[in-house]
């Protein structure tokens, strides 16, 4: 994606300037520079974050309009713009990448369908000329954002690697509406961009979709590693297979990330909780893993079901919380990953103590009484 250049070549003056106090200015990700969509070219931007505050295609509790506005506020708290050196991991991806914030999608509450046909365009245009990272609004958005993504780069066979409390598979959603949250894998698969090989949901339980639909999924050789199974796995072991099947025969890969996979002790703003989720390591460890595996070229990402209301430690957004915090995390690690596998690097130089991890030394024998 990008030549050998660091933060200060990317950013220039601002990189070493830009330490305006998180409650001032205006709350862009992470207060990087805000390009038009159709200026990302000229700009070289490496990487498009895009807004897409869609909620009327949800059916439990909305609120997921408000997402990409959390996160970005989240998003402030509590770095400078372009340092982002992960002490895990050892990168920092904006000594890499030129990433800006392209806005939110069109959107207008009383037609549905309207505004993911507006986000689908804006992914598009996007994807012309960078990576897009998408910040939702409700799962009903991954549709046109995977439509939009394959369409504007010519790929015609996707891999899909969904992080959900639910599969999304239902042909009518679940109220009967074609185009809602729980209908979006499905319509990816009308349009014949993925097909059930080559597709991986990493964290369902509950007890929606039932097991009709689940036997569906089987014979169109879907897998899918319960929350259940994703605790009592090793990780590595899952974010193999996925890739694998990602990767197997398509030209890109997208990675969706519905934030209601998680534990709602730790990630309670979303619209349906459900208890007995992935733990934040657990999810963080396998993003990590996963997209450092796959090229960053064709590569996309969504994060979505933030919905802020429902959220704890958060005042009107002014600072985001605990869900919308965690998912700005997410892009963080998305970003470093990408960052080291367009570098065909395993991993960075994270900086350790001079001495060992552990106990060091001889420990004395304990005294005869």
């Amino acid at each position: 994606m990008t030549d050998d250049r660091s933060g200060r070549d990317i950013y220039g003056e601002a990189y070493d300037e830009a330490n305006e106090p998180i409650f001032s200015g205006i709350p862009t990700f992470l207060k990087l520079p805000e390009v038009d969509r159709g200026d990302l070219d000229e700009e070289d931007v490496d990487v498009g974050i895009l807004g897409a505050p869609l909620d009327t295609a949800t059916t439990i509790r909305p609120g997921t309009r408000y997402g990409p506005r959390a996160v970005r506020a989240a998003s402030t708290v509590p770095s400078p713009p372009y340092r982002h050196f992960n002490i895990e991991t050892g990168v920092d991806p904006f000594d890499h990448f030129s990433v800006a914030d392209t806005g939110d999608a069109a959107v207008s509450p009383g037609d549905t369908r309207q505004s993911q046909l507006n986000i689908e365009d804006a992914v598009a245009e996007i994807s012309e000329q960078a990576t897009p990272i998408v910040i939702g609004g409700d799962h009903s958005i991954s549709y046109p954002d995977i439509k939009g993504w394959a369409e504007a780069n010519g790929y015609e066979d996707v891999g899909l690697i969904h992080f959900d409390c639910h599969a999304d598979t239902g042909e009518d959603g679940l109220t009967g509406f074609e185009y809602d949250h729980g209908a979006w894998v499905a319509r990816v698969f009308d349009d014949d961009l993925v097909t059930g090989e080559n597709y991986t949901l990493i964290g369902p339980r509950g007890f929606w979709p039932g097991p009709d639909i689940y036997e569906e999924m089987r014979e169109e050789g879907m897998k899918w590693y319960t929350a259940m199974e994703v605790g009592n796995m090793d990780l590595d072991d899952i974010v193999t297979d996925a890739v694998q099947r990602a990767t197997e025969g398509t030209d890109a890969v997208w990675v969706s990330f519905d934030v209601d996979v998680m534990e709602p002790a730790f990630a309670p703003g979303t619209g349906e909780p459900e208890p007995g989720g992935l733990m934040p390591r657990e999810a963080i460890y396998m993003i990590r893993e996963v997209v450092k595996a796959l090229d960053p070229e064709d590569f996309g990402f969504d994060v979505v079901e933030v919905s802020p209301a429902y959220d704890t430690s958060d005042t009107n957004s002014y600072n985001g919380g605990v869900t919308s915090g965690f998912a700005n995390r997410l892009i963080i690690e998305v970003l470093g990953s990408m960052a080291l596998a367009d570098q065909g690097l395993e991993s960075g130089d994270p900086i350790k103590p001079k001495e060992p991890l552990g106990p060091t030394g001889e420990t004395e024998a304990p005294a005869d009484d």
